[in-house]
């Protein structure tokens, strides 16, 4: 437990640290439990703006009001270091920390795309039905909004009671009817327009098939993409950002600096002190018995009485 929670401590006393590296446990430990709590912010912000607005109440223009939004401006530079380090303790640059924001614009510009489409298609099939009373209604609430915004909040006021009185079963109805009248549009019939135009128009029909492709993948692409660095294991070698905080596999333990596997066999040849008493002065009368024989040239025969 001491080891995740210094990988909290790290995330808030190194949130301007864009040089080292963090273990992908280091970051899966944090930013999970980050984006939980400003999901989990962000339904109670929703919550209090919708009752905000079925009272007929101008809900607070205060940014710092909503927890959400204070938690997600508090934590993004922490968020964009860690992701960093994490990327530098994998090998990778730094600058692959833009794949989240890529997918979240690209994202946003396809769902724009997809809005666009359904609204299309709703008022070609005449608005009928409760689907296409209700997209008529938010289309003529945001035409409303963008002529004059003076008429923003009465028309938020309105649109919230309507939503209100049908309910979220016959909402989710509603989109359900609304797209399956946008799948009912014949794709064969488009398929052989865009067939023609292409070969009419080769280049024009080539860029146009690039710019749709790249609409609907790129956001999943740039997701999978940050995913996929996230989950690399730490380069266990030393990289231009610094040593690695993984031991390796064959590293010894640590505070030994080296193991003998018959270090327990030594019990077996320990000698006592009158034991090692005894050799000492065995070892000194062979020294004296070398010196005088090998220096003095005595033989090893006991001294003659003088």
């Amino acid at each position: 437990m001491r080891k995740v929670f210094s990988y909290f401590e790290n995330f808030v006393f190194r949130s301007f640290n864009f040089w080292d590296r963090a273990t992908p446990l280091e970051y899966w430990c944090v930013m999970p439990v980050i984006w939980a709590t400003i999901i989990f912010a962000f339904v109670g912000d929703a919550k209090e703006f919708w009752e905000f607005l079925l009272r007929r109440e101008v809900p607070p223009l205060n940014l710092l009001y909503y927890d959400s939004i204070l938690l997600f401006g508090l934590t993004a530079v922490p968020r964009l270091s860690l992701t960093v380090r994490r990327l530098h303790d994998s090998g990778r640059s730094g600058k692959w920390a833009n794949l989240p924001l890529i997918s979240l614009i690209s994202g946003l510009v396809l769902m724009i795309g997809i809005g666009s489409t359904v609204l299309s298609s709703s008022f070609a099939s005449g608005g009928s039905g409760t689907g296409g009373q209700v997209v008529s209604l938010m289309a003529i609430g945001a035409a409303l909004v963008l002529g004059d915004t003076g008429n923003l909040w009465p028309a938020a006021f309105a649109s919230a009671a309507v939503l209100n009185a049908i309910g979220w079963d016959a909402i989710w109805g509603m989109l359900s009817e609304v797209m399956a009248r946008t799948q009912s549009v014949e794709m064969g019939s488009a398929a052989s327009q865009f067939g023609q135009s292409l070969k009419e128009q080769p280049l024009m029909g080539a860029q146009l098939l690039i710019a749709m492709i790249g609409t609907v993948a790129t956001p999943f692409v740039a997701a999978f993409m940050h995913l996929f660095f996230m989950l690399l294991p730490s380069d266990r070698d030393y990289n231009s950002y610094g040593e690695s905080s993984v031991v390796p596999v064959t590293a010894a333990p640590k505070g030994k600096t080296s193991e003998n596997p018959l270090a327990a066999y030594a019990c077996l040849f320990e000698k006592t002190p009158e034991e090692q008493e005894r050799v000492k002065q065995a070892q000194k009368a062979e020294l004296k018995a070398l010196y005088r024989s090998r220096v003095l040239g005595q033989s090893d025969t006991p001294d003659a009485p003088a």
